[in-house]
């Protein structure tokens, strides 16, 4: 991939609905040739969507917290995939190479939500026990 296809994925990744002008006059091109290069990395997967981000304090969820899971050796990966779409406060879950089997990310009201979604998940078979990180400050967000 060439630094200008970077470049304008980077602008992209700070402001998805960044303009062809916009674009075209921070890569040095025509806008022309930028939306080819959109078009070409939308097409080969890339580009694999747009999102918009949503300010979740303003919806009354102001509280983030990461939440490592240890997960007993029984379950199943899709035991745990169906365990976490139950839990429709996490909105992403990785698995880790590390101490946690699984991190997921939980946006809640306040620490006493936080606190029943981290029982709820306690309670639930095949998770041994959970570890929690509530996020302060933003410092980088870069799309990915």
């Amino acid at each position: 991939m060439e630094d200008t296809d970077r470049g304008i994925l980077r602008e992209l990744a700070m402001d998805a609905r960044a303009s062809l002008e916009h674009l075209a006059r921070v890569s040095g091109l025509a806008a022309s040739s930028v939306k080819r290069r959109i078009a070409r990395l939308e097409e080969t997967g890339v580009i694999r969507g747009y999102t918009v981000r949503v300010d979740q304090r303003q919806l009354g969820l102001g509280v983030q917290a990461l939440i490592g899971l240890y997960v007993a050796p029984s379950t199943s990966r899709a035991e745990l995939i169906a365990s976490l779409n139950e839990q429709e406060e996490i909105v992403r879950a990785w698995t880790t190479a590390g101490n946690a089997d699984a991190q997921v990310l939980v946006q809640v009201r306040d620490t006493d939500h936080l606190e029943q979604v981290i029982l709820r998940l306690q309670q639930m078979p095949g998770f041994a026990h959970t570890r929690t990180q509530i996020l302060l400050t933003e410092l980088v967000h870069r799309s990915s």
